[in-house]
This record gives structure tokens, C-alpha cells and sequence, in this order.
């Protein structure tokens, strides 16, 4: 039985895995994408609603492949210029201060902020698992990569015991009341803060388990030093947080090689591996890892060195983009870590660089197939930026270089934000957003 039929009408399609399309309409049956083609040609197609989205620009919902929305409360407080281990000192003492409602609320925030620049689907590393219900709430999609540490052996058991007890037993798949997606990955922190035996462990559970498994790799150079030497700024910060194992084993290896020794690398997504070696990308690429740059959580850090960008997209290596937290980035817009990435990489074509933030994405957090593309047989997850002039020539270079905020948000078939935008985050103007 077919349900309802909305054909959605715009100025210019971006359907990312094909070129733009000019005077564009889009045929929306409940929550799938049935036809886009040129307005003309689909004039008589019988539909229940037509939505007009003149003067916007459609393509698919952004994808943040990499955020901590708990630490979104966390803006402006710690200062710039600090070490990641004197960092990491300042985030540990400042989450241990706060409560589950000011959790809730900050995971909220951030979600608010993402949805009005544009992104429809995330992943979310989380201690707490809140973010789903509130995932659900709003109509979004996600992957909650359920995150944990413990680089004592001794404390395998009861990590374990506490991951399992966040997964439901019913598949990972939850459809929300709204509409919304929301699966459940995990994520073992880093190679330098869980224990060989709890990275072998978690994986294997996950992989029983059909979830996507997400880790932080090579992310600094403290992290090198502690795999190479097993000395340095990053053993003393696990010896002041008094989980230092006397018994642990230097790799002398790359984050990269280690983990792969381990076995654990297959399909799995890396976060940042800023720092890698020739070996490392073939490693890479062998094990199918889809690897998310956070370009303005490096500018936040003042990370100076040269972004392997190059070398991955050479090699075929999924690359997509990610946010990071509040506590390391001045902002959860999307548009603002493409344009990053433009100017750190001035020969990087515009039609890479927003695969990077849509369908690239989706398959790094679980979403392959179904989302990242306006396609047929994907899922409806669109958005519209307003175009300020009467007319362009490639919308493409518009959205990477003006857009900041979006008119115009549907996932999974359902109409999130309808009305006009603010003109800056995080201001009062007018703007409906559903479910909030």
C-alpha cells in the first residue's frame, strides 16, 4: 500500500554521487526518495503535497561523523594553547563535576546547534548513552558510539559488564516516534587508554553484535611517544588518573600497526590519524578503516603539522568529517569544517569535499546505502540553503563558501525545520524546529 507522496520542488538539487540539477523537484514516498528529476518532467506527477523551495538550494543532511555532545556545556572554558595531556586534565576534572541533567541539557544544545546548520545524522561518542532518547525526540539519526577507557587489565571485566548493560537486547536498530534512526556502536577510547584484552574483548562483542565500532587513532604526538617509548607526558597522565599498568608492554609500534597486530582493525572507523606513516595508510586501506578528519578541532589545538588528506583520498580511504566536542572547537557547524578543510587544502575539488560531509559520513558512523545522497531508493533526509542572489552558476561552491545555516530540514520523510533562518548561530529570530 502505498502512503503519502510529496513532491518537494527548488532552484538547484545537489545529489552529491551525480552533478547538480537545476530547476529540480524531488518525490518523497513516507520516507524514501522515489524520483529526482527536472521539475518539467515530473510537473504531472500525482502527489498529495507539493512543498516549494524556491530560492534554496536542496541536497542531502550534513553528517557530523565525530562529536562529544556531552561536553557541549564545556564552550569557552577550558583555554587554547594547552597540551592534549593538560587538556585531557581540565575535561576529566570539569566532567566529574557536572550532573546527568546538565548532561542532558548540554547533549540537547548541541543537537539544536546541529540541526540548524544542516546535519540530519551524527556520531556521538557518549559515556552516558543519553543521546539516544534525545536522537529519537528530535527525529534525527545517529550511531551512539558508546565510549569507555580502562588501560589496566584489571579493569576488563567491569567495562564489559557496563557496556553490555547499556546495549539493549533488542537489535540495535530503533525507529523513534518522530521518525528517526538511531543505532548504537561502541567506541574504545584509544589504543592509549584501554587494554589490549578490553580492545579484543569490546570488538569482538560488537561484531557479534552487528555494531560499528569506532576508536581515536593517532590523534598526537604524546600518543606516538607512549607507543614507540612507552614514556612521555601521556604515561604520566595515566599515572596521575592512577590507572597505570606496571605490567604493560611497550608496542613499539604506530597506534595504527598495534592495533592492527590486534586484529581489531577491519571495518572499524579512526578518528583523526593525523599523524601517520606510509605502512600506517596501507594498513588503512587494507582493512577497509574509514578514517574522520576534525579539521577545526586541529585549528582549535593549534596542530600546525600537515593533515594526511592527500594521501588518503590517493589510496581510496573513506575520509569524512567530524566536529570533535565544544571543548576542543569553537563551533558544531559543518559547513565551517568544509570551508576549513578549503582552505587547508586549496586543490581539493568542492564535489570531494561535500561527499567528506554527507555520504562519506554516513558510511563511517553505519549508514551506508541508506543516507548521504538525494537518490532513489535513499532515504528522504534533505536540507535547503537559502540562496542570497537571484541567480548562480555552481551551487556547489555557493553551499561550500557562503552557506552557515539551513531553511529547511527532512529526515527520514518528516519535515524537521520549515521557516527562515537566523542569520548567526545561536540567536533568537524566528525559526520552527519541530520537536524541540
Amino acid at each position: 500500500m502505498k502512503g503519502k507522496i510529496i513532491k518537494i520542488e527548488a532552484d538547484w538539487v545537489l545529489p552529491v554521487t551525480s552533478p547538480p540539477i537545476k530547476d529540480c523537484a524531488i518525490i518523497v514516498e513516507d520516507d524514501v526518495i522515489t524520483n529526482v528529476r527536472e521539475k518539467g518532467d515530473l510537473s504531472k506527477f500525482p502527489c498529495d503535497e507539493i512543498i516549494d523551495c524556491s530560492g534554496k538550494i536542496l541536497m542531502p543532511g550534513l553528517i557530523n561523523a565525530h562529536a562529544h555532545l556531552e561536553l557541549t556545556g564545556f564552550k569557552g572554558k577550558i583555554k587554547r594553547g594547552l597540551s592534549f595531556t593538560d587538556w585531557a586534565r581540565e575535561v576529566v576534572s570539569m566532567r566529574s563535576a557536572i550532573n546527568e541533567t546538565e548532561i542532558t541539557s548540554a547533549i540537547e544544545n548541541g543537537l539544536n546547534e546541529l540541526i540548524s546548520s544542516g546535519v540530519t545524522a551524527i556520531g556521538d561518542f557518549s559515556q552516558t548513552g543519553i543521546t539516544v532518547s534525545l536522537l529519537n525526540e528530535k527525529g534525527l539519526r545517529g550511531t551512539v558510539f558508546l565510549e569507555f577507557a580502562g588501560f589496566n587489565p584489571e579493569l576488563k571485566d567491569q567495562r564489559m559488564k557496563e557496556l553490555k548493560e547499556k546495549i539493549p537486547q533488542s537489535p540495535p536498530l530503533v525507529k523513534g516516534g518522530r521518525g528517526g534512526f538511531v543505532k548504537f556502536g561502541i567506541a574504545p577510547h584509544a589504543p592509549y587508554s584501554v587494554s589490549k584484552e578490553l580492545l579484543k574483548e569490546s570488538c569482538k562483542f560488537a561484531k557479534k553484535k552487528g555494531l560499528p565500532i569506532a576508536i581515536h587513532i593517532s590523534e598526537m604526538s604524546e600518543e606516538i611517544e607512549l607507543m614507540k617509548n612507552g614514556s612521555g607526558s601521556m604515561k604520566d597522565l595515566l599515572i596521575d588518573f592512577g590507572v597505570w599498568d606496571d605490567e604493560w608492554k611497550v608496542p613499539y609500534s604506530t597506534p595504527v600497526s598495534y592495533l592492527d597486530g590486534l586484529g581489531i582493525l577491519k571495518g572499524t572507523t579512526g578518528i583523526h590519524l593525523n599523524i601517520v606513516t606510509d605502512d600506517d595508510i596501507r594498513i588503512l586501506k587494507e582493512n577497509g578503516v574509514s578514517v574522520v578528519y576534525c579539521p577545526g578541532s586541529n585549528r582549535w589545538f593549534g596542530r600546525n603539522w600537515k593533515y594526511p588528506l592527500r594521501e588518503f583520498l590517493n589510496n581510496h580511504i573513506n575520509v569524512a568529517l567530524g566536529t570533535d566536542s565544544l571543548a576542543s572547537n569553537e563551533c558544531l557547524n559543518m559547513f565551517y569544517e568544509m570551508r576549513i578543510v578549503k582552505e587547508n587544502f586549496s586543490d581539493i575539488d568542492n564535489n570531494t569535499l561535500l561527499k567528506m560531509a554527507t555520504i562519506n559520513g554516513a558510511k563511517a558512523i553505519g549508514f551506508e546505502g541508506e543516507t548521504g545522497e538525494i537518490a532513489v531508493g535513499r532515504k528522504a533526509d534533505i536540507i535547503g540553503v537559502d540562496v542570497k542572489e537571484s541567480s548562480i552558476a555552481d551551487p556547489v561552491e555557493y553551499v561550500i563558501n557562503r552557506a552557515e545555516r539551513v531553511s529547511f530540514i527532512v529526515v527520514d520523510g518528516e519535515i524537521i525545520i520549515m521557516g527562515k533562518p537566523p542569520a548567526l548561530l545561536g540567536d533568537s529570530q524566528s525559526l520552527t524546529i519541530t520537536g524541540i
